[in-house]
C-alpha cells in the first residue's frame, strides 16, 4: 500500500449504547458502563470503538433523531462521562470514533423549531421545505425508508418538509452553505475533545436532484435522493474543514453508511489521496441483501453462498488501492449474524466462527458488532407488541395495508426487525444478562445463562466463540500479510457452499488458472514488501451443516508443503483435503510458515 493509517491495521468494534452496559440500574446501557468494559475490548484486541448517537434526542428513532449535537442525552450520562470515557480509552490504545447523523436531524432541534416558526430567519432554508402542488397531493412521489411518503404538512409554516425517515426527522438542506458550515463546527466541537473520527449516517443522502422530480414508474432513487450530484464535493469540502485549525493532531477517520451505493461509486467516495478523498471507508449492504428476494428486506430468502462469493469478489475486485473496504457482518440495523446467515441451534460455535473467519480475514478493516463475539442470536420474537423498533413497526403495517394476513406479515418482520440485533449485551449468566440491576429496556434473549462472555472468558472454555474472536484479531495483527495482503477468491462449484480465498503479499495471481472457467470473479493487490512473517495466506470455509471436499488445485491444497495451519475452529486436526461443518481453517506459507 502506499500510504498506512490505523485503521488499516486495528479492528474497529462497533457499541449500541443502550445495549451495552448499564450502571445505573435504570436499564439503559451508559457511558460510564463502555468506560468499565474498556478491559474487556482490549482484551478482545480492538484498535477502536465506534458508538451510536449518544446525543440529546426524543428518541423517536432511538437517537438517529437528534435536538443538540454538542451535548449528551442525560439518559446515557453527562459530556463529563465523555470525556472520562476518552480519557480512559487512550489510555489503553483505544481510539473512540462517534456517530455523526448529518442528514437530518429531530424535529425538536432547535434548528428546526426555527426554520418551522420564522421562514425568513437565520435556520429559514435550513431544511427542505415545498409548497403543495396546485393540483394537490405531495410535492413529489419519493417514499422514506419507514415504509411511508417522504413528507410532512407543517400547518405552522403552510408547507410540506422533506424526512427520508420518520416524520419527527427532517432533512437538513446540504444546499445552504451556512448548514454545511454549522456540521463541520460539530465534528470540530468532537474532535477537540479527543474524538479519532466519525462513522457518517446515510451520509450519502444529503444530495437530492435539483427541482426534486417525482421518481419514474420503477426507477431506482440513484442520483435522486442517493448519491446525488453534489455529495462527493461537500464531502471534500466538509474533510477539509474539520482538518483546518484542529487543536488535536492525528488522522481523521470518515466512515459512511451508503445504502444503496454501488462498487464504482463506492470507489469515488473512497478514491485519491488522503487531503482529497471524500471518506475513508463505507460501509457495504450488498453482502446483506443476498438473502432477500424480489420484495426486499422484508422477503426473506434462505442465503444463497454462490451470491455471497460474487458479491465478495466484486467488492474486493472494484476498492482496489487506494480505496480500502469495510469488513462487517452485522450491526444495529440487521438480525444478529449467526441466526441469519448461521446454524445457532446445532452448529452456534463453529457457524460463528466460520462466518467471523470468511469475512475478518479478507482485505479490509474488520468493523464487530457488539455480542457477535459471543454468538448472540436473534430474540425469539413471538408477537407483534413485542416490537419495539419504529422501521420494523412500520414496516408491519405497510405489508398488511397490501393485504397480507398479520400472521404473514409477522412472520416476515420478525426474522429481519431490528430489534434482534438490539438486545442486551449478554455480560454472565446472572438475572437481565448480568447487563443491569434494575429491569432492561428490551428483554435480554433468554439463551443468555449460556451464551454470554463470562462463561466464553472462562479459562479453558471449550466451544468459546470469544476465545475464537480473541485468537482471530491476534493473528491479523501480527501477521501483515492478512492485514496488507491483497485478496484472490478461489473457484469453485457454483452449488458449494465452500468459500476460500488467498491473502498475498507479492501480486495475487489467477489460483489454478482457472479464472476463464469460473464464474467468479478476482481482485489482485500488493501490499509492503517488508520481509516480515509469511508471505501468504490461504483461507479455507465451509458455510454449511454437511462436509465437504476442496477443489484440487486452486488453493485446494491448502497451499502446499510447508504450509502452517495457524487457525481453525475444531480443536483436533481434520483430514487435509476435507471440511467438517462449518469449519474454518486458515494456513499461512512462505520462508516462515507460521505467524510472525
Amino acid at each position: 500500500m502506499t500510504g498506512q493509517s490505523w485503521w488499516h491495521d486495528g479492528a474497529i468494534y462497533h457499541i449500541y449504547p443502550r445495549s451495552f452496559h448499564d450502571t445505573n440500574g435504570d436499564g439503559l446501557g451508559d457511558l460510564r458502563g463502555i468506560t468499565g468494559k474498556l478491559p474487556y475490548l482490549q482484551d478482545l484486541g480492538v484498535e477502536a470503538i465506534w458508538m451510536g448517537p449518544v446525543f440529546p434526542s426524543p428518541q423517536v428513532d432511538n437517537g438517529y433523531d437528534i435536538s443538540d449535537y454538542c451535548d449528551i442525552d442525560p439518559l446515557f450520562g453527562t459530556l463529563a462521562d465523555m470525556d472520562e470515557l476518552l480519557e480512559a480509552a487512550h489510555g489503553r490504545g483505544i481510539r473512540v470514533l462517534l456517530d455523526l447523523v448529518f442528514n437530518h436531524t429531530s424535529d425538536q432541534h432547535p434548528w428546526f423549531v426555527s426554520s418551522r416558526e420564522d421562514p425568513r430567519g437565520p435556520c429559514g432554508d435550513w431544511y427542505i421545505w415545498r409548497d403543495a402542488p396546485p393540483e394537490g397531493g405531495l410535492p413529489n412521489n419519493w417514499r422514506g425508508f419507514f415504509s411511508l411518503p417522504a413528507w410532512t404538512w407543517c400547518p405552522r409554516r403552510g408547507q410540506y418538509y422533506l424526512h427520508l425517515f420518520a416524520a419527527q426527522q427532517p432533512d437538513l438542506n446540504w444546499e445552504n452553505p451556512a448548514v454545511r458550515d454549522a456540521l463541520a463546527g460539530v465534528a470540530r466541537f468532537w474532535l477537540d475533545r479527543g474524538v479519532a473520527g466519525f462513522r457518517m449516517d446515510v451520509i450519502n443522502l444529503i444530495s437530492k436532484r435539483q427541482g426534486l422530480p417525482s421518481l419514474p414508474p420503477g426507477e431506482s432513487p440513484g442520483g435522486y435522493f442517493i448519491d446525488g450530484p453534489e455529495v462527493l464535493p461537500w464531502l471534500r469540502e466538509f474533510r477539509q474543514a474539520i482538518s483546518r485549525g484542529r487543536q488535536n493532531g492525528g488522522e481523521i477517520l470518515l466512515v459512511g453508511e451508503t445504502p444503496g451505493i454501488s462498487p464504482e461509486a463506492a470507489r469515488a467516495y473512497t478514491g485519491g489521496g488522503p487531503e482529497d478523498r471524500a471518506l475513508d471507508m463505507v460501509l457495504l449492504f450488498d453482502h446483506l441483501a443476498v438473502d432477500h428476494g424480489p420484495g426486499g428486506r422484508w422477503d426473506p430468502r434462505p442465503l444463497r453462498i454462490s451470491a455471497l462469493r460474487q458479491v465478495t469478489a466484486r467488492w474486493q475486485e472494484v476498492l482496489q488501492e487506494p480505496s480500502w473496504p469495510s469488513l462487517y457482518l452485522s450491526n444495529h440495523d440487521q438480525p444478529r449474524v449467526v441466526s441469519r446467515f448461521g446454524d445457532p441451534r446445532e452448529f452456534r460455535y463453529e457457524s460463528a466462527t466460520a462466518l467471523a473467519t470468511a469475512f475478518y480475514l479478507q482485505r479490509g478493516t474488520p468493523i464487530i458488532y457488539q455480542g457477535d463475539e459471543i454468538a448472540m442470536a436473534n430474540y425469539p420474537l413471538t408477537s407483534p407488541g413485542e416490537l419495539q423498533d419504529i422501521e420494523s413497526i412500520n414496516a408491519l403495517e405497510a405489508l398488511c395495508a397490501g393485504g397480507m394476513d398479520r400472521a404473514s406479515a409477522f412472520e416476515r418482520v420478525r426474522h429481519e426487525a431490528r430489534d434482534n440485533g438490539r438486545t442486551p449485551f449478554q455480560w454472565s449468566p446472572e438475572e437481565q444478562a448480568g447487563f443491569t440491576r434494575g429491569e432492561a429496556w428490551f428483554p435480554p434473549n433468554p439463551d443468555y445463562p449460556r451464551w454470554n462472555a463470562q462463561v466464553q472468558g472462562a479459562e479453558g472454555a471449550r466451544g468459546s466463540v470469544l476465545a475464537f474472536f480473541r485468537r482471530l484479531l491476534a493473528l491479523r495483527r501480527e501477521c501483515e500479510v492478512l492485514r496488507r495482503g491483497g485478496f484472490s477468491l478461489f473457484p469453485v462449484d457454483e452449488e458449494s457452499p465452500l468459500f476460500g480465498f488467498s491473502r498475498d503479499l507479492a501480486p495475487c495471481r489467477d489460483p489454478g488458472g482457472e479464472r476463464a472457467q469460473s464464474g467468479e470473479r478476482f481482485q489482485s493487490g500488493q501490499g509492503p514488501q517488508s520481509g516480515q512473517g509469511p508471505e501468504g495466506a490461504v483461507i479455507w470455509v465451509n458455510l454449511s451443516g454437511s462436509q465437504e471436499e476442496l477443489p484440487s488445485g486452486a488453493g485446494g491444497d491448502l497451499a502446499g508443503e510447508g504450509a502452517t495451519l495457524a487457525l481453525g475452529n475444531y480443536s483436533a486436526p481434520g483430514e487435509r483435503g476435507v471440511l467438517r461443518p462449518w469449519e474454518a481453517r486458515v494456513y499461512l506459507r512462505g520462508p516462515r510458515g507460521g505467524a510472525s
